[in-house]
């Protein structure tokens, strides 16, 4: 099925829920204030309960209690609070394919928005926006999930050559004609996020390659090279060395600015289960 007929069948597609893009489009406007978005926030109890639970967490820097949502508010500022929206109403937007593990897609999914974050602010990326960054890591993969609810045999079989060594691209080109992050890019525009966020979808295997260089696409990709890392228990400086380097090296990202600050890279799982709560 192309991209185009996909999209086409929007029916099929999954929607984020109306109250969180009512709270989007509060965000967006600059003379909203605390109060009226404190009051949306608070006709929806799952989402209240998250904003104070990450208001209070380390994943947001919390050092003190924080009991009203108005004053979570006020904390998380509005780039954090947009995106922990946007990130609810991803996650809602989902259900889980037969066979397939939602959590621990989401928890990876995480992990990567959360080192895209963790790269913008510690490697110094100026003019770059970290939340815009962990926005983007969120949805780097969202159309693998959306294939597997759409297309699950024919994603089994690509996943299955990619299990016996063939790329990701390669394998779901070959087997589905498209690839999961042309219909990643496809669905956030679908669900109208910022071209910037859809072009960082797109151009994540390889952004400097892209007809416009996506600075964010190449956030996601160092980001995905560090989870592996991660996962792998490797020191940071393996980074430079690997197939990510170009792209590192493209960001001026640098292991002197960066490997002091690994062990912080590594605790940011700890706080994911308040986003998934």
């Amino acid at each position: 099925m192309p991209v185009q007929q996909m999209l086409d069948q929007a029916h099929r597609l999954p929607s984020i829920p109306k109250l969180v893009q009512e709270l989007l489009q509060a965000l967006d406007d600059p003379h909203a204030d605390a109060g009226r978005i404190a009051a949306k926030l608070q006709l929806d109890q799952a989402l209240t309960a998250k904003v104070l639970r990450l208001a209070n967490s380390s994943f947001y820097g919390g050092t003190r209690k924080v009991s009203s949502v108005n004053d979570a508010v006020v904390l998380l500022g509005v780039d954090a609070l947009r995106t922990m929206v946007a990130a609810g109403g991803v996650v809602a937007a989902f259900d889980a394919p037969d066979g397939f593990d939602l959590r621990a897609f989401w928890r990876r999914s995480f992990m990567v928005a959360g080192l895209c974050r963790w790269l913008v602010r510690r490697g110094r990326l100026r003019g770059l926006s970290a939340e815009t960054a962990f926005t983007a890591g969120l949805l780097h993969d969202v159309g693998r999930l959306l294939m597997h609810t759409i297309e699950p045999e024919r994603m089994r079989e690509a996943d299955a050559a990619v299990a016996a060594g063939a790329s990701r691209g390669d394998a779901e080109q070959m087997i589905l004609g498209y690839t999961s992050v042309e219909i990643g890019g496809a669905l956030a525009q679908h669900w109208h996020f910022p071209d910037v966020l859809c072009a960082a979808v797109v151009d994540q295997p390889a952004p400097m390659a892209a007809r416009v260089p996506n600075e964010y696409a190449g956030v996601v990709h160092v980001a995905r090279a560090c989870h592996l890392l991660l996962i792998g228990q490797q020191p940071l400086e393996r980074l430079f060395g690997g197939a990510a380097a170009p792209v590192a090296s493209w960001l001026e990202l640098d292991a002197e600015t960066l490997a002091p600050h690994w062990d912080e890279a590594a605790g940011l799982g700890q706080d994911i289960d308040a986003l998934l709560a």
